[in-house]
């Protein structure tokens, strides 16, 4: 007797290939058979006419690991058909801490602490350049010591030999935006030896967005590790079509022989955090304390302010405060609106917000252009992402978190026909299953761990937005994971099916 029969669907495999109409059979939550017509007994039936069947969504770039012990359920990655996530990058993760006893002491002590918490999603991560940084010099504005290198290396090491994918930098926060290309370069080749990845939040996506592509680029050369580059895009309007020459660059080196992939999420808005985005690193604060107490200086804020219109322009109306405990009341509208109820300029309500805050404020960045999106999103080494973890307690956030995969499916593919839909499931399951070495995942094929997605790809579609932020896709029949629906409807069931997988060497 099988577990679960999704019969007569539109099966679309993830290998980019056609689509054909079938029947799918599962039991101990592997795909076992796949015919036109599947005979026998099963414990349940799914009839999926009308509807389109996948993989289970693979999110390329996750800050799921942050959610792993306080917020297991991973609600928002489930109710968009996300079965599976990749997380630790931008150079953040929860370990190393150096913390000796700590559970996050090391990448190792970490996945003994989650391996055996179930998850309502899969799992996988990279450790993080800012937390080797820390672990081994704190927050030190400097080039490391050779011992505190061989200290990073270490706490790399061991990460890697204990399940990590690879290495994550984050060049725009602190402490990862500190290191020189020389010490980028040293832990890379770190990375070689044990054959991971390396992914990059690039240093800059604005206008020094080439000289920043072109560090990566230096980085993957010298060493020959594999690469991902983290959201590409490039930001400002100034800057908007440098996508093209940096995909031109990338296409070079892979003519060359080197292996490199990209993730994007289908946004016109990034979102991070006020501090990254108005302080330049020249003037960037140790730490959250230091950045508060930097602003109580007027002359400070003074050269700040120069800094960024000398880039970006005068005003801030392009950011959008999404979450800030510290002014919740004002979560959801521009800074240039705050600073109209506040009879201030935008940089000083920004300043102040930063400063009353402890730094503790994330904002929407409203500043790329749709032809940049499309052009990245038909690339063909491009997956798909969230570049988000889980709303936790949040009640204003990026809708990427809720709906990258809806929308892409509805808005870029249905609607606007950037690529077909086998091409659109091949870059949200196959492709990331391959880059990312999830071997029984991301294809509809005998053998396969049964994680699935059931749509109607005449519907699906994205319902969140900037403002109302929590709202569930539509079009989305069935989340599979394991072989047990965890969602229908996109409304979560509370199984939790998935767990963290520590990379295997």
């Amino acid at each position: 007797m099988y577990d679960l029969i999704i019969k007569n669907g539109n099966i679309i495999d993830g290998s980019g290939k056609a689509g054909y109409i079938g029947d799918i059979a599962i039991k101990d939550g592997v795909i076992v058979c796949i015919s036109e017509n599947i005979k026998g007994e099963s414990k349940e039936v799914i009839d999926a006419t009308g509807l389109t069947v996948t993989p289970g969504f693979i999110d390329s770039h996750s800050h799921s690991d942050y959610a792993v012990f306080d917020y297991p359920d991973m609600i928002e990655k489930v109710e968009q058909g996300i079965t599976t996530s990749i997380g630790g990058q931008c150079g953040m993760t929860l370990a190393p801490t150096g913390v000796k006893g700590d559970k996050l002491e090391t990448f190792g002590t970490m996945v003994n602490a989650a391996k055996d918490i179930p998850l309502g999603s899969n799992l996988k991560s990279f450790v993080g350049h800012s937390a080797l940084r820390i672990s081994a010099m704190g927050y030190e504005n400097r080039k490391p010591t050779s011992s505190e290198l061989e200290t990073m290396k270490k706490y790399l090491r061991e990460a890697m030999e204990n399940g990590a994918l690879g290495l994550s930098y984050g060049l725009i926060y602190t402490p990862s935006c500190y290191a020189g290309t020389d010490e980028l370069i040293e832990l890379a080749k770190v990375v070689k030896e044990y054959d991971g990845l390396l992914s990059a939040h690039i240093r800059n996506e604005g206008f020094e967005f080439i000289e920043a592509v072109e560090e990566f680029l230096t980085v993957i050369k010298e060493t020959g590790v594999k690469a991902v580059f983290s959201h590409h895009k490039s930001m400002y309007k100034p800057n908007w079509g440098k996508v093209n020459k940096s995909l031109e660059m990338i296409d070079s080196a892979i003519k060359d022989g080197y292996d490199i992939h990209m993730d994007v999420y289908p946004y016109e808005a990034s979102s991070t955090s006020l501090a990254a985005t108005v302080i330049s690193k020249e003037f960037r604060a140790l730490d959250s304390k230091g950045i508060a107490e930097m602003l109580s200086d007027k002359a400070m804020r003074e050269k700040i302010k120069e800094a960024y219109i000398k880039r970006n322009g005068n005003s801030l109306s392009n950011l959008l405060l999404v979450e800030c405990p510290a002014f919740s009341k004002y979560e959801g509208m521009r800074i240039d609106e705050i600073a109209k109820l506040w009879g201030k300029d935008d940089f000083e309500t920004a300043f102040d917000i930063l400063a009353g805050s402890g730094a503790n404020a994330n904002i929407c960045n409203f500043s790329m252009s749709e032809d940049d999106i499309e052009t990245v999103l038909k690339y063909e080494r491009a997956m798909i992402c969230t570049d988000s973890s889980v709303a936790k307690d949040a009640k204003t956030y990026h809708p990427r978190l809720k709906a990258s995969f809806p929308r892409f499916l509805g808005k870029y593919v249905r609607e606007r026909k950037v690529v077909t839909l086998e091409e659109a499931i091949r870059k949200c399951t196959a492709m990331p299953a391959s880059v990312y070495g999830l071997n029984n995942k991301g294809k509809i094929e005998v053998g396969y761990d049964a994680d699935i997605c059931i749509f109607d790809a005449d519907k699906i579609t994205d319902k969140a937005s900037y403002v109302n932020c929590t709202e569930r896709c539509e079009g989305l029949k069935f989340v599979i994971i394991g072989g047990e629906v965890v969602a229908e409807n996109a409304v979560y069931n509370g199984k939790k099916k998935g767990c963290f997988i520590p990379h295997k060497r």
